[in-house]
């Protein structure tokens, strides 16, 4: 090949490269969103379940005094 065609082909694939790059550019800032609503989720999730254990913790100390009374 010649010097030109070698300088063609160097540029195509710097040309491709930053297409790529572009795209992984993309991907990296959906998935950050998607982390996000992860965490959200996750947070909520949690504070439900904290509120479960306390409805359980709740009935389980009823119970208890209900009977040591009878």
């Amino acid at each position: 090949m010649s010097m030109v065609g070698d300088a063609f082909n160097a540029l195509r694939q710097v040309i491709l490269m930053q297409s790529r790059l572009d795209q992984l550019d993309g991907r990296i800032s959906r998935m950050a969103g998607d982390i996000d609503g992860l965490t959200d989720a996750l947070s909520t999730l949690r504070d439900r379940i904290s509120r479960l254990e306390g409805v359980i913790e709740g009935a389980v100390m009823a119970t208890r005094q209900r009977r040591i009374e009878d």
